[in-house]
């Protein structure tokens, strides 16, 4: 049995060994708020606008936006008959039209089995959004589709531009209208923070640091880097150069929004969608591959972040930046940790899954 003081307690030692520079949790079971803790800084730099982390801190969620706001976007239009998890993304767009892409379908890139590789830089080909279907038409695939599961960004950068196509909105207008204002959080999950919310934002990276490294990997040159350090931008490259608004990541939020979506997830919410699109989009899809995954959600059991506390069909979903989600449909709890690993730099990614293995356990003993 464990405490909120416990909670707290944890919170405070990811601060103190250096984890990350804040970090906010919130547990709840049912539907009622068991513990709620937040530690450290939502902002450390610069040293003038430091700001203390706490329940109204937007908190970039990176890669939860795919399930939050992708997932639940696609199966929005199959509700309403505008497209279907079967169609081939050739339907949509006439960029898509090639051999390489028979068989990618809407369902194989919610599963990450489209066959796209799992991250490739558009930006340095052009930005904004016209820039960006060219650039995912040109893209090679790195298998068969159905075969693998690799966890794909450019999958989700696809699926953003057949969503903002098939609903005639931009994909933060239609989260905004279809999703967050239906469940009541519109003004704490949202995308690109402005005016008041912008400084709600906690903290990103300095100087584009994690994507300089990888770009020069590939070996490519991109000479449109950030400086400073990032602040109410999303910190992902392709998301931001796409104007901020992406399914592949860029949504910020606060704990107590997260976990309001999360529950709706449990609960079948028919505000957020109807029973069985939501049973289908968190049970396993992809049996006999190296992943369990459902749409979107991904299973604990193949999830190291998830550790032996959460039972082998919990789901839920990590973000780059420190952030997680998990939903056990057995206890009916909802575990939210939103952190700013990046902040002003990156901490280790391995330090931060054994935190939240850590994470886990406490919540779970909590009474």
């Amino acid at each position: 049995m464990t405490t909120a003081r416990d909670l707290q307690a944890l919170l405070e030692d990811g601060v103190a060994v250096g984890r990350f520079a804040g970090a906010v949790a919130v547990v709840s079971e049912g539907g009622r708020v068991l513990s709620e803790a937040a530690a450290g800084d939502a902002r450390g730099e610069p040293a003038a606008e430091r700001t203390a982390a706490g329940p109204a801190t937007l908190w970039d969620l990176a890669s939860l936006t795919k399930p939050l706001a992708g997932t639940a976007l696609v199966l929005a239009l199959v509700e309403d008959r505008l497209l279907g998890l079967d169609d081939e993304i050739a339907r949509f767009d006439d960029l898509f039209r090639r051999e390489k892409f028979r068989g990618v379908t809407l369902r194989r890139l919610l599963l990450h089995t489209g066959g796209l590789p799992a991250w490739w830089p558009l930006y340095v080909r052009g930005e904004g959004r016209a820039a960006y279907r060219r650039t995912l038409a040109d893209l090679d695939l790195e298998g068969p589709p159905g075969r693998t599961v690799v966890y794909s960004c450019p999958g989700f950068l696809i699926l953003t531009e057949i969503v903002e196509r098939v609903a005639a909105l931009p994909v933060d207008r239609f989260f905004r209208e279809r999703i967050a204002g239906p469940l009541g959080v519109a003004d704490d999950v949202l995308f690109s923070p402005a005016g008041d919310d912008l400084g709600r934002a906690a903290g990103g990276e300095r100087d584009d640091a994690t994507e300089r490294s990888l770009v020069a990997g590939l070996k490519l040159a991109w000479s449109g880097f950030r400086t400073g350090v990032v602040h109410g931008e999303a910190n992902d490259g392709n998301a931001r150069r796409r104007g901020g608004v992406a399914l592949n990541a860029g949504l910020f939020g606060t704990a107590r929004a997260v976990e309001a979506l999360g529950r709706a997830w449990l609960d079948r919410d028919r505000r957020l969608l109807n029973e069985a699109s939501i049973a289908d989009a968190v049970r396993n899809q992809t049996e006999g591959l190296a992943e369990d995954r459902g749409l979107g959600w991904a299973l604990a059991r193949t999830v190291g972040s998830a550790g032996p506390s959460l039972p082998d069909d919990a789901f839920g979903h990590t973000g780059f930046t420190g952030s997680s989600l998990f939903v056990d449909p057995h206890s009916r709890r909802v575990y939210v940790l939103l952190a700013n690993r990046l902040h002003p730099d990156a901490r280790s990614a391995e330090e931060m899954i054994a935190f939240r293995r850590r994470f886990h356990d406490v919540a779970a003993a909590l009474d």
